[in-house]
Order: structure tokens, then C-alpha cells, then sequence
């Protein structure tokens, strides 16, 4: 399993200055200008910001997608399980409706097996999202882990966990995380993402400095991964940091270089 961090200036200096030991940049797919700089410094992959359930995949730069994959080796090429409300404007988004449901899932699988049969089942892994119950925009169904499940087992691809999107939805659905991402399709882990959960005020964002609850979270996900109650991923990547406005903000130096060696001794480097 390879270390990754999300690719910034402040990471890169840390690595050039080898004040933290990570295998891999993550990097987003919109600048392939800094994909190249992060290249200089480690070896990088691209994370792709491809939707499943949309049914708006004719609008993908599929020759951008496969010379990024090419470029920097991405072994897999994700994408996010989504059921925007606004997409399935006949459906409540709590619905319990098995026709419902299986409209949704119908839908995301279509999606799925359109980048499948441009890449392969095997290379594609989908990641789950955050359900928001405040806001509404997002069907309940999409976030259920049975479902999930039933997507990963009739498509064929992996499944990319990201630990801070399940602790997001529990703590808006008032349920048990652990209990949560127990019931994932674990079985079929191609990747990890972990990042620490925080609460502006208003609402909880990910990408943020690690908490205790997210570290306890993170030590159990590993020690599962480690000992082999789960498949072991290619690569588990810390989201905390990045480019752009979005992410700037929130991107901090010193929190990079103690969070990375603590999250690295987890994962076993």
C-alpha cells in the first residue's frame, strides 16, 4: 500500500526538504501544468472529478482522461456515486421504494459501464459521497452501503473509500460509522482516502487537520486493512490540503508536517 498526500506547495517543499517520507502526490485533473511540477518532486497520480448517475458522460475530455492516465501512470480512474435530487426530480430523496431505488441504481451503472467499457471494469473504482440531509440535494438511497454494494457486485469495479465522507454522512444521519463502513463493499478496496472533519459553524467540511475522532477512525480502518479483514489497497491518500481557492484557505504547513508522519506510522511507513 503507497502513501499519497494531496499535492500543494507546502507538501512539495516539505518532501523537497525530506521533512516528511510519502510515496505519491495526488493530484486533481484540472492543471496538468502542476501535475508536472508535483512530478518533479515524487511520483504522482490524477483523481479524476468524473460523476456517476448524471448521465452527462458525453461531455467527458476522454483523450485529456486517457493521456493523464498515461502520463503519470494512474493505475485506476475514479468516479463519484451520485443521485443529485435535481436529476430525479419524481423521487423524495428518502425514498424506500425498490422501483425507485433500482431507477437509481439502473442510472449509475449505465454511467459506470460507459468509462468500463472505455477502460476497463478492473481500472475503474467508485467512490462513496456525502449525503447532507439539510440540504437536500442528494438521494438517501446513493449513500445507503447495500446499495453501494449491489453497484460495485453488478459492475464489476472496485470501491474507494473515503472515511471523512462516511463520518460526514453519520454524523447527518445520526448513525454509528463504524457500523457504516462496515457494511461497505470492503471486500472490493482499491483505495483509501482519509482526511480529519470539522464543523465551521454552519456545516461540516472534510480536508481539514485530523481530530481525535478521526484518528481513532483512521487507526481502526488501517488495523482492519492490516490485518486482513479487508482487501488492502493500492494506495491510502491524506486529502488534507490542495490548490486553489477551495483548498488554500485551509492548508497548512505545520499541520502538514505532523499530521503526515503520524497518518504514515499508521499505514506502516
Amino acid at each position: 500500500m503507497k502513501y499519497a498526500v494531496n499535492y500543494s506547495p507546502e507538501v512539495f517543499e516539505l518532501v523537497k526538504k525530506e521533512d516528511v517520507q510519502i510515496d505519491m502526490f495526488k493530484c486533481p485533473d484540472f492543471d496538468s501544468d502542476l501535475i508536472k511540477t508535483a512530478q518533479t518532486g515524487k511520483p504522482s497520480y490524477v483523481h479524476f472529478a468524473l460523476n456517476v448517475g448524471r448521465r452527462d458522460l458525453s461531455e467527458a475530455d476522454w483523450s485529456k482522461i486517457g493521456e493523464l492516465l498515461a502520463a503519470t501512470d494512474t493505475p485506476y480512474i475514479n468516479v463519484h456515486l451520485v443521485a443529485f435530487a435535481e436529476d430525479f426530480p419524481h423521487i423524495d430523496i428518502n425514498t424506500r421504494n425498490a422501483i425507485e431505488i433500482n431507477e437509481v441504481i439502473q442510472c449509475v451503472t449505465e454511467d459506470i459501464n460507459v468509462v468500463a467499457d472505455r477502460f476497463g471494469a478492473e481500472r475503474v473504482i467508485a467512490e462513496n459521497v456525502v449525503y447532507r440531509s439539510y440540504e437536500g440535494d442528494m438521494l438517501r438511497p446513493i449513500i445507503d452501503p447495500d446499495v453501494i454494494a449491489r453497484i460495485i457486485r453488478e459492475t464489476g469495479c472496485g470501491f474507494l473509500l473515503d472515511t471523512a465522507h462516511a463520518r460526514m454522512t453519520c454524523k447527518y444521519l445520526e448513525a454509528d460509522a463504524y457500523d457504516y463502513i462496515s457494511r461497505l463493499p470492503l471486500d472490493h478496496l482499491k483505495e483509501l482516502h482519509i482526511t480529519g472533519v470539522q464543523s465551521d459553524g454552519n456545516k461540516l467540511r472534510d480536508s481539514m487537520p485530523m481530530s481525535d475522532d478521526d484518528w481513532d477512525l483512521a487507526g481502526w480502518v488501517l488495523k482492519n486493512i492490516h490485518n486482513g479483514s479487508w482487501q488492502e489497497p493500492w494506495v491510502a491518500s491524506l486529502e488534507y490540503g490542495g490548490i486553489g481557492p477551495i483548498f488554500e484557505w485551509r492548508t497548512d504547513y505545520d499541520v502538514l508536517a505532523e499530521q503526515i508522519p503520524r497518518l504514515g506510522s499508521l499505514i506502516g511507513k
